[in-house]
């Protein structure tokens, strides 16, 4: 019994060296793929800063409104605002904390503050209102 527990073992580390080797070798070799990515991070690490805290601050002035919705939709600056729904004013505090000021940052209070109203007015159920936040076009 031990001798089939060791050849599975064996086995499993065969089947993963293998997975994990053809994996990386798939993705450099994929023409165009490894060089689109990052060229989108490299675009847009070029919004991110750090404040005092070490905490990502994103400064789109000067963006036009539809690059900083596309960069704001994969931040980490969203996801620490999104992690604090449904307390509006801690998302708001941070928006205003970690945007700098700009077209986006104004536009983005805004639709948080338009958002509330209508959950609290009860047009809007919890899940919609989330949706609503999450998906800012």
């Amino acid at each position: 019994m031990s001798k089939g527990i060791f050849i599975m073992i064996l086995a499993g580390f065969g089947f993963m060296y293998m997975v994990t080797n053809f994996v990386g070798q798939a993705e450099s070799t994929t023409p165009g793929l490894e060089n689109s990515q990052s060229r989108k991070a490299k675009d847009h690490a070029q919004y991110y800063t750090q404040d005092v805290n070490g905490d990502d601050v994103l400064n789109f002035a000067g963006a036009p409104l539809a690059k900083a919705k596309a960069v704001w939709a994969e931040s980490t600056v969203k996801h620490r605002v999104m992690g604090y729904f449904p307390d509006f004013d801690t998302m708001k505090q941070i928006a205003e904390g970690q945007l700098d000021d700009s077209e986006f940052r104004a536009y983005l209070l805004d639709h948080i503050k338009k958002t509330e109203g209508g959950y609290i007015d009860g047009v809007l159920s919890l899940e919609q209102t989330k949706k609503a936040l999450e998906g800012i076009k």
